[in-house]
């Protein structure tokens, strides 16, 4: 019989961006680090969203699979009361277009960055690398930050970006490190599991990223991924090809379903990724009676946290390291039902179905994932044959590809 959590585990590796290809990115955002230094520019490169947490999931455009998305923030240490957002946006674009490589990879200007793009850089596969310029934020933001109990070491990486509305710049608060920060203080008893056989498997098929006697010790966590970040990476996936099968609009955003997630894990022992998924599916179902205007049903240990809330018919799903800051701030009753219909649809496409009725189990799978990406990743040579029901076809692009990633 199947491994569930095998499976699970497999098919979300398939999704995720590879240890050199991970490489290869930080490569080139500090090589875009020392190139701006050589200008005069010091800045401070790190990566943000689904980068920095290790949950990527390679991005899909009307069913085809496209480039993967790296976002990095680009910190200037100045003071915004004496430089304009336009003048940061503009001292780090104009740097990149004096180079005759990164000109060439430059793409026009977005609201929030300037992003290179990087095609084919393994096989199919390329990226496009977002560089989002920023400056601290202002001490009386994180001094309330503070005072509204956010972890002090979180409000401390708060920072302010760039942002572009036609040709008006203004600041935008974002705390992408802090962000980080509390993921991997969830995440951390999820990544602590196997962690040493996890090493081991990644050194041994990543010879190339080490040097000939780098030990198992060597290699650094953020190529490992937990159940918990495996269980991201899946609903990710899921979300992508469920709303383009149902042709909407609705579709939820990356950081809501991270935060959700790592939000309800961390109620919860260490878990393997079948049963994680289980728990924070069931989770998340217990706001549904938030579409009747009913408080969600109190859980058999106490009242339910307020993880999504509806107040004075506001949709609020808040960031975990800025209350004010509303993650679920677009949302309408309309997104609201959207949401909980697809989370239906996984409990009937991946939770429900068991390996004990293997041709309902790959056909959840199938219909979850893709047939083609199913048959990739996972090994179905003993299986059942299925009746494969609601068919997507996750084609391989057309060169050369690109979509921006959606993660707030």
């Amino acid at each position: 019989m199947r491994n569930k959590s095998i499976d699970l585990d497999k098919i979300a590796a398939s999704l995720d961006i590879s240890p050199s290809m991970y490489h290869y990115a930080v490569d080139r955002y500090n090589g875009i680090s020392k190139y701006l230094e050589s200008k005069g520019i010091k800045a401070e490169f790190y990566p943000q969203g689904s980068f920095r947490t290790g949950t990527v999931t390679r991005p899909m455009k009307n069913g085809v699979e496209t480039d993967f998305d790296i976002d990095v923030i680009c910190l200037l240490n100045y003071d915004k009361n004496i430089i304009s957002a336009e003048e940061v946006k503009k001292i780090v674009g104009d740097a990149l277009k004096e180079n005759d490589t990164y000109r060439k990879k430059l793409q026009p200007e977005e609201d929030r960055c300037w992003t290179l793009d990087y095609a084919e850089v393994s096989g199919d596969v390329g990226l496009k690398l977002d560089v989002v310029p920023a400056v601290p934020e202002e001490p009386t933001k994180i001094l309330k930050l503070i005072d509204l109990s956010i972890n002090t070491e979180y409000a401390k990486k708060a920072i302010l970006i760039t942002d572009k509305h036609e040709n008006s710049y203004g600041w935008l608060s974002s705390n992408p490190s802090g962000y980080g920060s509390w993921f991997d203080d969830i995440n951390k008893k999820y990544l602590e599991i196997d962690l040493r056989q996890k090493k081991e498997k990644i050194l041994n098929e990543n010879k190339n990223l080490f040097d000939n006697n780098a030990k198992i010790e060597d290699v650094p966590d953020y190529y490992v991924r937990s159940s918990l970040q495996r269980v991201i990476q899946l609903l990710k996936r899921h979300r992508d090809i469920f709303f383009y099968r149902n042709g909407s609009k609705l579709k939820p955003s990356s950081v809501i379903i991270t935060s959700l997630s790592a939000k309800i894990a961390s109620e919860t022992s260490p878990k393997k990724v079948d049963e994680l998924l289980k728990y924070v599916i069931n989770g998340l179902e217990d706001y549904c009676s938030l579409l009747k205007n009913e408080k969600p049903k109190e859980r058999y240990d106490g009242e339910i946290p307020s993880y999504i809330k509806k107040e004075n018919e506001k949709w609020w799903i808040p960031n975990p390291v800025d209350p004010d800051d509303n993650y679920a701030d677009y949302w309408t009753d309309e997104h609201a039902k959207a949401f909980f219909m697809w989370i239906s649809a996984i409990k009937r496409d991946l939770i429900n179905p068991t390996p004990l009725n293997e041709t309902q189990y790959i056909n959840g799978l199938q219909t979850s994932f893709g047939k083609e990406s199913i048959e990739k990743s996972i090994n179905l040579t003993n299986s059942v044959s299925t009746a494969y029901t609601n068919p997507i076809e996750i084609k391989r692009p057309t060169k050369p590809w690109g979509m921006n990633i959606e993660f707030r």
